[in-house]
């Protein structure tokens, strides 16, 4: 049975595909090529819209794991309701605009041709969501593609049970990719609080996260000088004491908006320069 599946307009695929991408670009280095994508999964996968209406129903279809038929049948049937109760005129609309803006922000031949793990899976089910809302369904294609399911379902999932979008933002999935490649970018020797800085400033493009990133960075200026201070007043050594002052200035002149990549290198040298102050040199996270 040959039928026609429109990847551009898989939800779970182009999910995956976002994803892979900011992987990818965290490897590199290339931090702003990440926020573009991060950019585009927090305004196409917000909450209340069709889309991120869809995409729970499918990766709850994907990582879902039951241990008996009928479970398994029940679970299809409240899914196909959950289908047919979405707008699709408005899902259509807004998935032309997510494969739009992907085509003029990303613009990069081959986007669409990342290969995904669970690709047929993904297949399967998004035809499933496609026929279950159409007004002419085709029968066969749905008892093929609904035992498959089943049988899917049955099965043990080696998928981990993400948790849900804890915002509008983005899936706690991206959350751990980023984490992961920016280690593997830097190394270990960045302490807990540098890799988080890191978090932060990726996940900083969006107003709302600019303004709370700003205000994290005048902590992190506010706690340098502070821990300069405490220092200052047990400091013993003439030559370190004159050069305090000079410190504290340069710290002062940090602008915690407006930020790039070379700032935020000197923020993570204020965050070792505290860290090493106030325990002696022995914090690596």
């Amino acid at each position: 049975m040959k039928v026609k599946h429109n990847k551009k307009r898989n939800v779970g695929l182009i999910f995956a595909q976002l994803s892979q991408y900011v992987s990818e670009a965290l490897v590199e280095g290339d931090i702003e090529k990440s926020k573009v994508a991060l950019d585009i999964l927090r305004r196409h996968f917000a909450q209340g819209t069709e889309l991120f209406r869809e995409f729970r129903l499918f990766r709850a279809m994907m990582i879902t794991a039951v241990p008996s038929d009928s479970l398994a049948t029940s679970i299809i049937s409240e899914a196909k309701t959950a289908a047919r109760n979405l707008d699709t005129r408005v899902l259509q609309q807004e998935k032309s605009s997510l494969i739009k803006d992907i085509n003029y922000t990303i613009s990069e031949d081959g986007f669409y041709n990342r290969r995904v793990p669970e690709y047929k899976s993904f297949a399967t089910l998004q035809t499933l969501l496609s026929e279950w809302r159409s007004e002419t369904p085709d029968l066969a294609v749905i008892s093929k593609f609904e035992t498959e399911l089943h049988t899917h379902l049955l099965k043990e999932k080696a998928i981990k049970d993400l948790e849900d979008f804890k915002t509008p933002d983005v899936n706690n999935l991206v959350v751990e990719i980023m984490h992961k490649k920016i280690e593997e970018k830097y190394g270990d020797s960045l302490s807990e609080k540098q890799v988080d800085l890191l978090r932060e400033y990726v996940f900083s493009s969006t107003t709302e996260n600019k303004d709370k990133f700003e205000a994290y960075l005048s902590g992190v200026k506010v706690s340098a000088l502070h821990t300069l201070d405490t220092f200052s007043y047990t400091c013993d050594n003439e030559i370190l004491t004159e050069q305090i002052n000079d410190v504290k200035t340069g710290i002062n002149s940090l602008a915690p908006s407006g930020v790039n990549d070379e700032s935020i290198s000197r923020y993570l040298t204020l965050i070792k320069l505290t860290e090493e102050l106030t325990t002696g040199g022995s914090s690596n996270g």
